[in-house]
């Protein structure tokens, strides 16, 4: 008994970080929004080692954050010029992108028909990976991503795929939501196109 109310009590707690962290989200324009800019090496199982630039958003107390286009234009300075990605963290809680990715994924008829659960932690379900698809379709979609290849396209780079783990969907006052750790996949490993990168 003692064990079912902690795991009640640490969901919980989880869920109030999650939803505190959301409710700290404003809206920002691509523009204004600092990155930090990693070279990672990468070891995936079935593919050859390689090293790969990860974009992210700033962990606290970074001093060398930029905008994506500052990021991009120092990266193409360098030796390595792949991307493996734009790792979102706390971005995709972003009011727009919510909004854009839940209007595409409603108006699917396998959302309207079989709806998931919500609530922290509801990441596996029946339908979970076909509702999992079409977050991925509504990300691409979404002006967040536009924006993000108009700066690629300078250096002719763009989003190939989204990638995410533990989605999960909300409701509150009839308002539908998403959370997931998301990567903008640019570009993929060598010799496996297509999959997202393997995490560093």
């Amino acid at each position: 008994m003692k064990h079912r109310w902690l795991t009640i009590a640490l969901r919980c707690l989880a869920v109030a970080i999650c939803c505190g962290a959301a409710a700290n989200v404003s809206a920002q324009e691509l523009k204004d929004l600092r990155w930090d800019y990693k070279l990672e090496h990468y070891t995936p199982a079935e593919a050859p080692a390689y090293d790969a630039w990860t974009i992210s958003p700033p962990a606290s107390g970074s001093t060398q954050a930029k905008d994506l286009a500052a990021v991009l234009e120092s990266i193409s300075h360098e030796k390595d010029l792949a991307i493996s990605g734009i790792f979102l963290r706390e971005l995709n809680r972003q009011p727009e992108l919510q909004k854009a990715v839940m209007d595409f994924v409603a108006a699917q008829p396998e959302f309207q028909k079989h709806p998931p659960p919500t609530g922290f932690g509801r990441w596996e379900f029946k339908n979970s990976a076909r509702l999992r698809a079409l977050v991925e379709q509504g990300i691409l979609k979404s002006p967040f991503v536009t924006d993000c290849n108009a700066a690629l396209a300078k250096y002719g780079k763009a989003v190939k795929s989204a990638s995410m783990e533990k989605l999960f969907f909300t409701k509150k006052d009839g308002q539908w939501g998403w959370d997931a750790m998301v990567w903008l996949v640019i570009d993929p490993p060598p010799k496996s196109e297509g999959r997202a990168p393997a995490r560093p």
